[in-house]
């Protein structure tokens, strides 16, 4: 449990209240630019205009465990994926706090984002589109999302680093 001002939450709640602060990050005119957005990409080991859902995802996860992340900081929504079949992190009931991924027909991860609700199933990512239809949008956003070419990630989760 932790306590965020009068208010007693469990970890989870504090997690997504924690990544929630940062739905305010918005591109540049030019796409996957800005200085926030460069901010995260860099974060990652990064580069300018490259996409960074990815990079938000992790960098959350980083941010959240004070560098002790079960998942490191990594650009691939692939590498995610990679990692959670190696470690059998896989799931088909997803929770708060677990990753979503977006794969292609063939299984190929091209999108990231994070569940905040399993009922209705909602997830809030970096570098998607207000309504949710784009894995190359403009910031980050928390919309529902649906099942259909999703992967779910529960990874081993860790009590947060507090100070």
């Amino acid at each position: 449990m932790t306590q965020i001002g009068d208010v007693t939450v469990d970890d989870i709640e504090a997690f997504l209240w924690f990544i929630r602060q940062f739905r305010y990050v918005r591109e540049a005119k030019e796409q996957n630019t800005g200085q926030r957005v460069e901010g995260i990409q860099r974060w990652g080991g990064g580069e300018k205009g490259q996409s960074w859902c990815c990079y938000w995802a992790t960098m959350m996860l980083d941010s959240w465990y004070q560098g002790q992340s079960p998942i490191p900081r990594l650009g691939l929504c692939e590498d995610v994926h990679d990692l959670a079949k190696k470690n059998g992190w896989i799931t088909t009931t997803p929770e708060p706090g677990d990753i979503v991924l977006s794969v292609t027909d063939t299984g190929h991860a091209h999108h990231i984002g994070i569940v905040t609700s399993s009922s209705p199933l909602k997830s809030i990512a970096g570098n998607t589109s207000q309504d949710g239809v784009s894995s190359n949008g403009d910031g980050v956003y928390e919309h529902e999302i649906s099942t259909t070419n999703k992967v779910f990630v529960k990874y081993p989760r860790q009590p947060a680093v507090m100070a």
